[in-house]
């Protein structure tokens, strides 16, 4: 009888050595789809807030001033894009590096309004201790046409 009792207690303990295993090797695949989720959803944050800026100042930009002069607009518009940048994770809004183009379309001018987050694979939001794979950089621009008074 004393046999049968340990062979019991022996096959508990076995049974816990297997799930010790098992956790071992299941931990570090669940551990890295968790913070590849927890990573591209902040990516996706990162690149919803940098459209919705160079879509919001195109527009604040696009609305008619008397007086405004080519120079007043792409002014106007890099001020706008640096107000309306807001502070995200760590150094986001001090990384993001604004820029507005003139261009002719027709008789008017285009402005070209665009947030560049460089080197992002190297230089992400959130640490990337796993192998997970990044963009170089994070881009958002807008394009709005503005019609400026020269005289």
């Amino acid at each position: 009888m004393k046999n049968a009792g340990a062979a019991q207690g022996n096959s508990g303990f076995r049974q816990k050595g297997a799930l010790l295993v098992e956790l071992v090797l299941t931990l570090p695949i669940l551990l890295a789809v968790v913070f590849a989720i927890v990573e591209y959803s902040v990516l996706l944050g990162a690149l919803l807030i940098m459209n919705n800026t160079t879509s919001e100042a195109a527009r604040q930009v696009t609305v008619f001033r008397s007086g405004f002069s080519q120079a007043d607009y792409e002014e106007f518009a890099r001020d706008s894009l640096d107000s309306l940048l807001p502070q995200y994770v760590g150094s986001f809004r001090q990384r993001v590096v604004p820029s507005v183009n003139a261009t002719p379309c027709g008789d008017s001018i285009c402005l070209r309004l665009r947030l560049v987050y460089p080197d992002y694979q190297n230089n992400p939001i959130v640490g990337n201790s796993f192998f997970i794979p990044l963009p170089a950089n994070l881009s958002a621009e807008a394009t709005t046409r503005v019609e400026p008074n020269n005289d």
